[in-house]
């Protein structure tokens, strides 16, 4: 992001019209910091003292109708609220420059609402121990790393909605949105490299649960689903070049042409 000037600084924190939403932007911003670790955490079922694996739960029945019913509560506000006739709707009601910052914010109660209300089925279907299970546990954390890395690659602050409200409210200037078609690093070997990592966090357990396989089965669902839509608006919007590097680039998973050959600038 641009930085702010001295005087830049000065006007916003006399100036509460310009300080609130900024602020309250930045609490989000906070708020995801915490939610998004803790999501892919919570997931692979690593540190926490509730995760999909482990907590108290109802039994198998019960517990199944409430897991998928937040997996679908889940899957509607991503879907919903990602939808231009939404997004024109609740800038009826917001700025625009703090609507991504809803967005992150009904994001991030749904996940908090999963995290409380997720019941654990414990039942294992697999147990790795050794060299598979090692495996399987250092590709969760390959991709919780590549996460973060496709975030930083697809603008990190614009994509949690506080850029918008920075350029806004401190610095005054347009939002600015990349239209460059983003090829380079991860880019080079899958078009989606932030699905890829929680794809790999998804599946990659040691210790594999029906629990867990409900989790990843309904996220992966939804994947799949959000990335068509995704493809569509990017085809639309970047048109041959975009389909130029789709036929040479795999979504999701390297493939030997992806690794060695040559992608569309």
């Amino acid at each position: 992001m641009d930085l702010a000037t001295v005087n830049d600084a000065k006007d916003v924190v006399k100036t509460p019209s310009r300080l609130v939403p900024f602020l309250i932007s930045f609490a989000i911003y906070g708020l995801a910091g915490i939610t998004v670790p803790l999501m892919l955490l919570f997931a692979g079922g690593w540190f926490l003292p509730k995760t999909i694996d482990k907590g108290p739960h109802l039994s198998t029945v019960p517990a199944l109708v409430i897991d998928l019913a937040l997996l679908g509560l889940f899957g509607l506000q991503h879907s919903g609220m990602s939808r231009p006739a939404f997004k024109a709707f609740i800038t009826r009601w917001v700025p625009p420059a703090l609507e991504r910052s809803v967005y992150i914010l009904a994001v991030s109660a749904v996940m908090w609402l999963i995290f409380l209300a997720w019941q654990p089925i414990p039942a294992v279907l697999w147990d790795a121990n050794g060299v598979v299970g090692t495996a399987l546990d250092a590709g969760f954390w390959i991709g919780f790393v590549l996460v973060y890395a496709a975030t930083l690659l697809l603008n990190h602050f614009h994509l949690l909605g506080i850029s918008q409200a920075y350029r806004q409210y401190v610095i005054r200037v347009p939002d600015a949105t990349s239209d460059r078609l983003q090829v380079a690093g991860p880019y080079r070997l899958v078009r989606h490299p932030l699905m890829t990592g929680l794809l790999v966090s998804f599946w990659c357990a040691s210790t594999f649960t029906v629990g867990h396989l409900v989790w990843a089965l309904g996220l992966t669902g939804y994947i799949l689903l959000g990335t068509y839509f995704e493809e569509r608006d990017l085809i639309a919007r970047f048109g041959a070049s975009y389909r130029a590097y789709a036929a040479e680039v795999p979504a999701f998973f390297p493939s030997v042409r992806s690794i060695f050959g040559r992608t569309t600038q």
